[in-house]
């Protein structure tokens, strides 16, 4: 179901080379490629975790910056790494895959803008993933301005 991250790699290197090279125009990498499922739920689903896995990057930046010792910072640094993974395996998704969403988001103006529409909609409260889930577990994700 996944592309392996070498095959991935090397897919990128020979486009980016051949482009260079004049021999060809690069083809955009799609969802189809990776063969990833990226439905308007599983967007959603992705946006939710991308503002939790930020969350936790901030929350690591802050104590980083209060922590002067090596141990400090390692274990700031593994204290993270631990919530990242939490919140993917809550999400569903393994770090691979959320590596590759956020990379085919980056190319793929399609999946761009539906997770900029999916983040306004959380941002509002008016998307209905969000809310159905939340209403039901007591949930709720801080957006935190964003």
């Amino acid at each position: 179901m996944k592309m392996p991250r070498r095959a991935l790699l090397q897919a990128l290197t020979i486009t980016v080379v051949a482009t260079l090279a004049g021999v060809a125009t690069p083809a955009p990498i799609s969802a189809q490629d990776l063969e990833i499922a990226m439905d308007r739920d599983r967007m959603t689903e992705f946006a939710l975790a991308h503002v939790a896995v930020n969350d936790a990057r901030d929350e690591f930046h802050g104590a980083v910056a209060r922590v002067h010792d090596p141990e400090g910072r390692l274990r700031a640094r593994e204290e993270v790494e631990e919530a990242i993974t939490t919140i993917l395996e809550e999400a569903g998704m393994t770090r691979e895959e959320y590596d590759q969403i956020t990379l085919l988001i980056s190319l793929d103006g399609e999946l761009r803008t539906m997770f900029e529409e999916v983040m306004a909609e959380l941002e509002e409260g008016t998307c209905l993933l969000y809310t159905s889930d939340a209403a039901d577990e007591g949930l709720g994700v801080d957006l935190g301005g964003r």
